[in-house]
């Protein structure tokens, strides 16, 4: 069996809950370490499982660090990576 790395790109979290309600296989819940306000939009700092990852959301998310928050992952989205050679699997 080949190892994988999993690679999502921070637009394709989604805190909306019609998007949750869809995709609830996939839903994780975060503790946000920073959210970052860019305009029309909030930059979402956390982990899962250890591993460190930014998420997108819409600025209109009210949101501190601290705060737990619930997102669906966009599994469409998804890229796989080569564990050893880091390239992307097709």
């Amino acid at each position: 069996m080949k190892e994988v790395i999993l690679g999502v790109c921070p637009e394709d979290f989604h805190d909306e809950p019609a998007f949750i309600e869809a995709f609830q296989g996939t839903n994780v819940t975060i503790r946000v370490e920073v959210a970052e306000l860019m305009g029309a939009e909030t930059m979402v700092y956390s982990e899962i499982s250890g591993q460190s990852f930014v998420a997108r959301v819409d600025a209109r998310t009210e949101i501190k660090p601290g705060q737990q928050m619930k997102l669906a992952l966009d599994i469409n989205k998804f890229h796989f990576f080569d564990a050893k050679t880091e390239i992307r699997l097709s």
